[in-house]
């Protein structure tokens, strides 16, 4: 096991490594300067000032160099400046970290809340009445993009039943009251994106167990069906469970992007989109990176987990490598 942990954790690094260093080149090799955006039309500006502000940012450098200097001032906990408003940026990840987590945890919990029971169901009562109509409901909600679910979302509890605000955010610090209102929304599309694919990895998971020599033995014995799903199906189907519910993360994480914009969250992800149309490399870097790496230790601590609860998870993996 402990060799186990060494190899997933260094083979998380070098993802991290990578991750970074092609975020890193990638947003260099795109068209447009910060310099020359913060600038905007403004006249008079000659090429020699320009090219004092280029200096001063650092950019007229080698991309090679820039990202070695890069990673070594974040390895110290320096990610540098805003090219616009001069903030750390570090400070301004802080500042807007909190929405984006909470965000993504109401997400990811709503869409179990919305998955697991009726799987469950699914595995007690296969193609009923119920199961059937989750399905076919699951089936549309996934073919909708998460942009279009939250239209629907705020006309109807926003606008025509006036249940819910469509845009703003309140801290929870404030009013915990009004934080959970402004987020129930946003939250509730990153649900409907993500519960689709849960329900339906679950439901196929727990459907193959009931097939399973062991829950035919566990009847025989009288066992009722709701200890069969519970104590055996779903604990069987627990692994590849959590691998798909560290999937969902990673999507939840992306998809709070669009919808934070959407719905006027001050959170990483509209901080990123207003990097984007700055040229604000070095926020936009930083939150790139900052939610790959969310997604790579979600992705670990699945693996650490899942081999914990069934250890021929460890000798697949050391026999395939």
């Amino acid at each position: 096991m402990l060799r186990f942990v060494i190899r997933r954790v260094a083979t998380s690094l070098l993802l991290l490594v990578a991750t970074s260093a092609l975020v890193f080149f990638v947003l260099r090799l795109l068209p447009g300067d910060p310099v020359i955006t913060s600038l905007g039309a403004s006249p008079g500006v000659s090429e020699k000032t320009i090219d004092r502000l280029r200096h001063e940012a650092g950019i007229d450098r080698p991309i090679i160099t820039q990202y070695l200097s890069w990673v070594s001032a974040a390895l110290h906990g320096d990610l540098g400046k805003s090219y616009f408003s001069q903030y750390p940026v570090s400070s301004l990840i802080t500042n807007r970290l909190a929405a984006t987590v909470e965000l993504a945890f109401l997400g990811v919990f709503l869409s179990a809340l919305f998955a697991v029971p009726g799987a469950l169901w699914a595995a007690r009562h296969p193609r009923g009445v119920i199961d059937t109509g989750l399905d076919a409901f699951w089936t549309v909600t996934l073919s909708l993009p998460a942009f279009i679910a939250g239209i629907f979302l705020t006309y109807f509890l926003a606008v025509r039943a006036g249940l819910l605000p469509t845009r703003g955010y309140v801290s929870f610090v404030d009013s915990p009251s009004d934080n959970l209102r402004h987020f129930v929304l946003p939250a509730l599309t990153l649900a409907l994106a993500g519960a689709p694919l849960l329900y339906r990895f679950l439901r196929a998971s727990l459907l193959e167990q009931m097939s399973e020599p062991y829950i035919r033995t566990a009847r025989g014995k009288g066992m009722t069906e709701r200890p069969v799903v519970l104590r055996h199906a779903f604990r069987n189907s627990l692994g590849p469970f959590l691998t798909m519910l560290g999937l969902i993360v990673g999507y939840t994480l992306g998809g709070a992007v669009i919808i934070e914009y959407i719905f006027g969250i001050p959170g990483l992800g509209s901080l990123a989109i207003e990097s984007v149309l700055k040229r604000d490399y070095n926020i936009l870097q930083s939150v790139v990176v900052l939610v790959s790496a969310a997604f790579i230790v979600t992705s670990l601590i699945v693996d650490v987990l899942y081999a914990a609860l069934d250890p021929r998870h460890r000798l697949q993996t050391r026999s395939s490598s």
